[in-house]
């Protein structure tokens, strides 16, 4: 006894510290076996667990976080046949899968037409088979009954098919359990032969904390809880000792237990429960599941479980009692962010790599807390440029910023935060970085090299240009072993990149912050989607009180929501991936349409910049600069600057080249939509120009400097203003001169951001040249008036890329393309305990020089783990003489 006692105690070390990195993930294509063609809507799931997807129109697949062990997948499409096997899965490592399906050969039955009254009938026999008798008291419903078939038999009675799975949600418990099932005789007493999975059902925060107290009660009564106990050796909950026996399987994360058999437990109400195996041990994973439920027998009231009321056999039972054993406080809630970027300094047009590490005041709250990580690009003066919206899962969030092609290069700030953040003092993350011309670069720094937690070996000591490199990383602990931990790994090619220390390591991050008031005054909450926040305004700009319906991608998602007083609203809780779309159609309180709305996803506005943000100084980085980046030559007597253009048809431009010379944007208001009011142009614009910005009732128009002048068909309208927040100087305003026009006239907007010395000191802040169309396209464009839908197009989570996938982006820009600065970026590198090391491959710039590494990453137990490593150290003096 003595020595099972040591293996369990052994066993939660092991277990406690493999949390992190004991997962993996399952992907794959699936194809007609016959013709190689791609199926969609296919279902790919491990049964009796939450581990599934469905196939897109490619025939792809991804299942994540499957833990270590053998697994049996299914694969089940209507008219195909059902595909089964078994998987043995590796910590870390992708497990592909090329399943090739065949057609069924059989024809599905001709279904009965059955009248109303006879269809409810068989739909209430049907659950109270499924469900039980009485379903009608049960918070469970079929939510697809059309995909039942009732075949009629010669005796009258039906046999039942679907097509495809049968869906039942269960409210209480919280799951949607999908289920396949053998064709059966619809009659009293007919038993089901099924295989089940099961979806997690969306819940706000009441509706989780009621959820976790119903499947804490199933899990009482469950068989997974007992040999749960009797694989830890917590033997209170049983009559007698029934000497459990636990040892390693054959694979990593399967166990062999073996007790005495049969096992009679007791069960609430007075019911008793009986456990038994077949063979001499019991394969089951840590939390008691078995591996294969075909090996367990269940006896006395067990046998009355019914899966629609159970729970997936992933069920992370000890999760949910240290959550209900926690006290929720300020200090166990708070979330700590440290950002790892490729780099910190860039050239417009590219890309920026990041990787965001969440720190918890206590991990088992990791899933109550924020789901959306905020990443925002801002210009020395807080001016927002960028924001997207990327999902965090396990404690971390990755992707990338495309960086937009900006005329104003110089130091800007990389903001990541979320929601919940905002209840901390100094919660945010920020990082100084510089977007600079191609041809200027920070000045260098002195590269401190050295590691904590984290060693690079590589296969050589010295590199030629264009060479393979290899590199192994490990992770170790304090005397040396390799451990579990999740890192991001950058390499920098010194002849073009430059090092720049980091102004605020992971410690410094992950510090504590002290929260603004007490937990139940915390005026934001966790994020589980992002949110939209827009306003309803009449045509002088002033709020208005209305009702709305929205329509998202379509007709698939229908909202009705109501505005404030002042007009403002939101769309919670979206987590739709890459581009979706939505419509609004609003009313106003008398009934009559509102046609001025704005819309956008939802951000925090940072209440104050940092004090300090250290930049390096910018020096010439030795090469000239790009023929294709000209400084624009003031014009001399009789001469026209004319602009490039590429003729697709035979229509002309309805007003030719300006005073101006080339602009920096040009928007067609055919690519915009419009519903006929001058403020939804407005805004619709400023979704299309960087740097533009509108604000205020009736709103002011700004650029960085202050207010534009605006050009209609060439001819100066307005007077600039200064260059203060808010000052729109004398005269008519850029909004009174637009307010003018029908916006359907308007052909094109050409914008200058720059200062323009061919209109004097009106000039200074840039300008906007309106350009109207002819009357026949005017005539035209006013059929949009008709439309009484204001359209939005948004850009939700990103959809995950490689980074050799997107650097292909640099081919767009001559003055990148060649170089490249990031050699390497890794963000989702898992180092494992069980293997010495892990391997990277990339390949060098055709010239050869110092090659920098750095590595950020968290321990499983959420300790950081970092390094600077630099290799090819040779060519450094050499390069920097020829420079």
């Amino acid at each position: 006894m003595l020595k099972s006692r040591l293996f369990f105690t052994l066993l939660i070390l092991f277990y406690t510290n493999c949390l992190l990195a004991q997962n993996s993930r399952i992907a794959g294509k699936i194809t007609d076996e016959i013709t190689g063609q791609p199926l969609q809507d296919v279902h790919i799931f491990i049964p009796n667990t939450t581990f599934q997807a469905f196939s897109d129109s490619l025939g792809g697949f991804l299942i994540s976080n499957v833990p270590e062990g053998k697994w049996e997948v299914q694969v089940w499409g209507h008219g195909w046949e059902t595909h089964r096997e078994e998987l043995v899965l590796k910590a870390g490592i992708l497990k592909n899968m090329a399943i090739k399906l065949g057609q069924n050969s059989g024809l599905d039955p001709v279904a009965e037409t059955l009248s109303k009254g006879q269809q409810t009938k068989v739909i209430d026999q049907l659950l109270e088979i499924f469900v039980g008798a009485d379903f009608k008291k049960q918070e469970v419903a079929v939510l697809n009954p059309d995909k039942f078939i009732f075949e009629k038999l010669q005796d009258k009675n039906f046999r039942v098919h679907s097509i495809g799975p049968i869906f039942f949600s269960n409210n209480e418990s919280g799951y949607l359990v999908s289920t396949y099932f053998k064709p059966f005789v619809l009659a009293p007493g007919a038993r089901v032969e099924a295989t089940y999975s099961y979806f997690e059902l969306p819940s706000n925060d009441s509706e989780l904390a009621v959820r976790r107290k119903v499947r804490m009660r199933i899990y009482e009564d469950s068989p997974q809880k007992f040999l749960s106990q009797l694989m830890t050796g917590s033997l209170e909950s049983f009559e007698f000792d029934p000497k459990p026996e636990v040892s390693f399987a054959e694979y990593p994360g399967d166990y062999l237990l073996s007790f005495s058999k049969p096992l009679a437990v007791s069960l609430s109400g007075g019911r008793k429960g009986s456990l038994d195996f077949k063979g001499e041990k019991l394969p089951v994973k840590f939390n008691g599941a078995p591996v294969s439920s075909g090996n367990l027998d269940l006896g006395g009231s067990f046998l009355d479980l019914n899966p629609i009321f159970g729970l997936p056999a992933n069920f992370n039972a000890d999760k949910l009692i240290k959550l209900a054993n926690l006290e929720r406080t300020a200090e166990t809630m708070e979330e700590r962010i440290f950002v790892h970027t490729d780099r910190k300094h860039y050239w417009p047009g590219e890309n920026l790599f990041f990787k965001a590490y969440f720190n918890y005041g206590n991990p088992i709250m990791a899933e109550d807390l924020s789901k959306v990580l905020h990443v925002e690009l801002l210009d020395s003066t807080g001016y927002l440029w960028l924001h997207r919206v990327f999902e965090v899962k396990n404690g971390v969030a990755s992707g990338h910023l495309s960086l937009l092609d900006l005329q104003e290069s110089g130091n800007y700030i990389l903001r990541a935060y979320t929601a919940w953040g905002q209840n901390y003092q100094a919660a945010d993350f920020y990082l100084p970085i510089q977007i600079l011309g191609h041809q200027f670069q920070p000045a260098n720094s002195i590269i401190q090299e050295g590691g904590f937690g984290v060693g690079v070996f590589s296969d050589k000591l010295e590199y030629k240009g264009g060479e393979k490199v290899k590199l192994n990383i490990m992770a170790l602990n304090s005397v040396g072993n390799p451990i579990n931990a999740n890192l991001s790994v950058s390499v920098l090619d010194l002849n073009q990149a430059v090092f720049i220390p980091e102004t605020k390591t992971m410690e410094e991050s992950f510090i504590p912050k002290s929260a603004v008031t007490t937990l139940d005054k915390f005026p934001a909450h966790p994020e589980k989607g992002f949110s939209l926040k827009g306003q309803l305004m009449d045509r002088g700009g002033n709020a208005v009180d209305g009702s709305l319906k929205a329509f998202i991608n379509g007709y698939t998602d229908i909202r009705s929501l109501r505005s404030d007083k002042s007009g403002n609203f939101e769309l919670p809780s979206s987590n739709f991936e890459e581009s979706f779309e939505i419509a609004l159609q609003a009313t106003d309180r008398e009934a009559r349409p509102v046609r001025d709305i704005s819309l956008g996803i939802k951000n925090y506005p940072a209440r104050k910049l940092p004090d300090t943000l250290n930049y390096p100084p910018v020096v010439p980085r030795g090469i000239l600069p790009s023929p294709d980046i000209q400084v624009l030559q003031g014009l001399v007597a009789g001469e026209i600057l004319l602009e490039e253009a590429i003729i697709e048809d035979k229509r002309e431009l309805s007003i030719g080249p300006m005073i101006y010379g080339r602009p920096d944007k040009v928007v067609k208001t055919e690519d915009l939509f419009l519903n006929g009011t001058s403020i939804q142009f407005l805004y619709a614009l400023a979704g299309q120009v960087p740097g533009m910005t509108v604000y205020g009732t009736p709103p002011a128009i700004r650029f960085r400097g202050g207010e534009p002048l605006v050009l209609i068909n060439g001819a100066p309208v307005n007077s600039a203003g200064g260059g203060t927040f808010g000052n729109t100087g004398g005269g008519q305003t850029a909004f009174d001169v637009i307010s003018n026009l029908d916006v359907f006239s308007i052909e094109r907007v050409e914008v200058i951001r720059r200062l323009v010395p061919q209109y004097g000191d009106q000039g200074r802040n840039g300008i906007i040249s309106i350009i109207l169309k002819t009357g026949l396209d005017r005539a035209k464009s006013i059929e949009a008036a008709m439309n009484n839908y204001t359209l939005f197009e948004f850009k939700g989570y990103p959809k995950a890329q490689s980074f050799e996938e997107v650097e292909k982006n640099r081919l767009e820009f001559p003055f990148l393309f060649g170089f490249k600065p990031t050699l390497y970026w890794n963000a989702a590198l898992l180092a494992q305990e069980s293997r010495m090391s892990q391997q990277v491959e990339f390949s060098l710039n055709e010239k050869a020089g110092p090659i920098l590494v750095e590595i950020r990453g968290i321990s499983d137990l959420g300790e950081p783990i970092y390094g600077t490593f630099l290799l090819n150290a040779g060519k450094l003096e050499n390069d920097s003489k020829s420079d």
